[in-house]
């Protein structure tokens, strides 16, 4: 049983609803492109950097900055992995999602077209399911409460309502108020 509190008549949906892909990215492909150069370029230039300072002893006697980036290289190569590895690793979990997707997509497609063409036996059982589908219309005549006026005020409209209601219910035969 359905409670609005308006009355409208829908109209039958003529597809099945579609879920969207997901998108990998809003970036533009060329956006895309020079994000993989950078990531490419961090780790062709730390693998060049590792080929330079390969015993330590360059960087110890340069000193400086060299040490520092030599200090940190495996962190510069982790981050330059995450760069690249994380979105790939993200491409291809979105790329299965969109498998998914289109198979749902396609699985409502024939159950839609299945509930258009129902055989006798799924007729006799939407019709049954339909007798149960009563839909009750609030209006302001069976409204408890609103807001609209003050509840004392409400309640004082509302007690010869209450009062014959009552009186109603013990006035009628089968009432165990008799």
């Amino acid at each position: 049983m359905q409670t609005t509190a308006t009355r409208e008549y829908r109209q039958p949906s003529t597809s099945a609803l579609q879920e969207f892909p997901w998108q990998f990215s809003r970036a533009s492909s060329g956006q895309i492109i020079l994000a993989i150069g950078l990531g490419s370029i961090n780790l062709i230039g730390a693998m060049v950097l590792w080929s330079l300072l390969r015993g330590g002893s360059l960087a110890v006697q340069l000193g400086g900055l060299v040490g520092f980036v030599y200090s940190i290289f495996w962190l510069l190569v982790t981050y330059g992995i995450a760069f690249l590895g994380i979105p790939l690793l993200r491409y291809f979990w979105v790329q299965a999602q969109n498998t998914k997707i289109k198979e749902r997509n396609q699985r409502r497609q024939v159950h839609r077209a299945a509930l258009s063409q129902p055989n006798p036996a799924l007729e006799q059982k939407i019709a049954y399911a339909q007798t149960f589908a009563a839909q009750a219309v609030i209006s302001t005549e069976n409204l408890a409460y609103t807001t609209e006026k003050d509840l004392l005020e409400q309640e004082a409209e509302g007690k010869t309502d209450i009062d014959a209601e009552w009186q109603r219910r013990l006035n009628d035969a089968d009432s165990p108020y008799k």
